[in-house]
């Protein structure tokens, strides 16, 4: 089987190279004595690929009018979009300094072999 990612990630690397990120992948929760929840995380160090989202992505979205900053993201692998009624997603990716939300898969190819990621900056806490 051909490996696409392979072969698209090495013909755009001239122009385009990746960049280390960390992927914050949602890993349960925990109840505190005061009943109060603390999500749980793995932190992972991936390889990826940013661009703008393309006019054909925003349609996907149908956030044309989007004021958020926005990135399309690749990674090798399969990433969950951030779905409540599945319990699924809540996955950051930290890179350029900021945290940024998976919020969409726009497409994924294979059986997780790699995604094309819809992301949205997330505002910082305000330092103590």
């Amino acid at each position: 089987m051909i490996n696409v990612f392979g072969i698209a990630h090495s013909v755009t690397n001239a122009v385009n190279p990746p960049i280390q990120a960390v992927l914050k992948v949602s890993d349960g929760e925990t109840v505190n004595a005061d009943f109060s929840v603390t999500p749980n995380t793995l932190e992972i160090l991936v390889s990826i690929k940013v661009q703008a989202l393309s006019a054909s992505d925003l349609q996907h979205l149908q956030n044309i009018n989007q004021s958020s900053d926005m990135r399309a993201v690749y990674l090798k692998g399969g990433i969950k979009g951030l779905n409540r009624a599945l319990k699924t997603g809540g996955d950051i990716l930290h890179f350029y300094g900021s945290d940024w939300l998976v919020t969409h898969v726009l497409e994924e190819w294979g059986y997780a072999q790699w995604s094309k990621l819809a992301v949205t900056r997330q505002t910082s806490p305000a330092p103590e």
